[in-house]
C-alpha cells in the first residue's frame, strides 16, 4: 500500500475534533464528480496530487453549509495508486449524505471526475483496493461495499466506478478484494506452519493439551465461530481462523502467512489470550500489545505511559515540550515523532516509520 499520511501532503488541522468511530458496516466509494483533468493521470503528474488533496480539503473547510470539520473522506486515491490519508482510521466520515450514513460506512474517494478523467486507471483501482483493505484490517470496516449512490440520491461514484464496485472491486489482475477483517484473498487458505513458544508447538498440526487450552480460551473470549465440534488437542484450520479473529481484535494487521494476524500465535498475543505463557520461560519481557486503538493521536490510554517508558529507556526523546521528555498517558505528536525515530533506527521497522506503534514496534521497543 502506498499510503501518504496527512503531514506528508500538507493537511491543515481539523476545525473541530473528529468523531471517533470504533467500526463500520463497510465502505462507500466516491468520486469527485466535477472536472478532473486527464493530465492528472500522466505518469509524471503525481507531484500534483498532494496539491489536489490540499484543494479538496480547503473546499470542504470553506463549505459553511455543510460546516465540515475537515476533508470529508477517510481516504482519497489518486490516479497513480497512492492512498492519501483524509480523516483516516476510526474517524466518522462527513461524505455519505447524513449523520446516520456517515456512522454506518467509511468513505473512500477516487480522484475521478464527471468529465475529463472519467475512466479509472488500473493503478487507481489497485489503490482503491488497498484503501478498502486498510480500512477493513486497521479501521474495523465490515464487509459491506457500495457506491455513494447506494445510500444517498446521487450519481456518485459515476457509472464506470460504480460498475467496478458492483463487480466486487477486483484488482486489475483479477484477484479478489480481501475479505473483511483481513481474510485471505479468494483462493488462498489459512496459514499452515508452526512456531515454538516456550518449547511448545503452535500452528497447523501441533498437538497437545496446550492446544486445547488455546482453543478453550478462544471460545471463552468469543472467538470460536469456526469450530464445528469444539476445540481439541490437534491444531486445525479452525484454530488458525479463530486465532486470527482474536489477533485482528487486538489490532494486528496483515493476514498472509508470517504476518502479524495470520492466525499463528506469537508470544505477545498468546500471553494476552491466556494471561501467561505455557512451557519454558522465554526471554521476552514485553507486555502484551494493547491494540492500535490505544494509540490515537490526541487521546489518552495507560498503554502510552508504558510506551513512553520504553522511549525513555532507549533514548528516543528528542521531541519534547520541555527540558525533558515526561512519560504520560497522552499519545501526543511528540510521542509519535519519537516512535518514528526509533522505527527509523531499527532495521525491521525502517521501511514504514510512521510513528504509530504496531505489534512489532511495541515488542522491539519494550523487550
Amino acid at each position: 500500500m502506498k499510503l501518504v499520511q496527512r503531514a506528508a501532503w500538507g493537511a491543515r488541522p481539523s476545525r473541530y475534533d473528529l468523531a471517533y468511530i470504533a467500526s463500520t458496516e463497510g465502505v462507500k466509494v466516491h468520486y469527485e464528480g466535477t472536472y478532473v483533468p486527464k493530465s492528472l493521470a500522466d505518469p509524471d503528474a503525481h507531484g500534483a496530487c498532494a496539491g489536489r488533496m490540499r484543494d479538496l480539503q480547503a473546499s470542504h473547510l470553506a463549505n459553511r453549509t455543510e460546516d465540515y470539520s475537515d476533508i470529508a473522506y477517510n481516504a482519497v486515491v489518486c490516479p497513480h495508486g497512492y492512498c492519501f490519508e483524509g480523516r483516516g482510521l476510526h474517524r466518522k466520515t462527513g461524505a455519505n449524505g447524513n449523520s446516520r450514513l456517515n456512522a454506518e460506512d467509511y468513505a473512500v474517494c477516487a480522484m475521478l471526475g464527471a468529465s475529463g478523467l472519467v475512466v479509472p486507471p488500473d493503478a487507481m483501482l489497485d489503490g482503491l483496493v488497498d484503501a478498502i483493505t486498510w480500512l477493513r484490517n486497521s479501521g474495523g470496516a465490515g464487509g459491506r461495499l457500495g457506491g455513494h449512490r447506494d445510500g444517498f440520491a446521487t450519481q456518485c461514484p459515476g457509472s464506470r466506478l460504480y460498475e467496478w464496485v458492483q463487480s466486487g472491486a477486483p484488482r486489475p489482475d483479477g484477484s479478489g478484494l480481501p475479505l473483511p477483517g483481513g481474510g485471505a484473498e479468494k483462493g488462498a487458505g489459512p496459514a499452515r506452519y508452526r512456531v515454538t513458544i516456550g518449547g511448545l508447538a503452535y500452528g497447523y498440526g501441533a498437538t497437545g493439551a496446550h492446544v486445547t487450552a488455546v482453543g478453550e480460551a478462544l471460545v471463552d473470549g468469543g472467538f470460536g465461530r469456526h469450530y464445528k465440534t469444539g476445540p481439541g488437542p490437534r491444531w486445525t484450520d479452525a484454530d488458525t481462523l479463530n486465532y486470527q479473529a482474536f489477533q485482528l481484535a487486538m489490532g494486528y494487521t496483515g493476514t498472509a502467512p508470517h504476518q502479524d494476524a495470520d492466525g499463528v500465535p506469537g508470544e505477545v498475543s498468546l500471553h494476552q489470550l491466556l494471561g501467561y505463557l505455557p512451557g519454558k520461560k522465554t526471554t521476552s519481557s514485553a507486555p502484551p500489545y494493547p491494540g492500535r486503538s490505544a494509540f490515537v493521536l490526541g487521546k489518552s490510554n495507560p498503554a502510552v505511559t508504558v510506551l513512553d517508558g520504553g522511549l525513555v529507556r532507549k533514548g528516543y526523546t528528542r521531541h519534547r515540550a520541555g527540558a525533558k521528555y515526561v512519560p504520560g498517558p497522552l499519545f501526543s505528536e511528540n510521542c509519535r515523532r519519537n516512535v518514528a525515530d526509533f522505527q527509523r533506527a531499527t532495521p525491521a521497522l525502517a521501511g514504514d516509520p510512521d510513528g504509530c506503534p504496531g505489534p512489532l514496534t511495541w515488542r522491539l521497543l519494550l523487550s
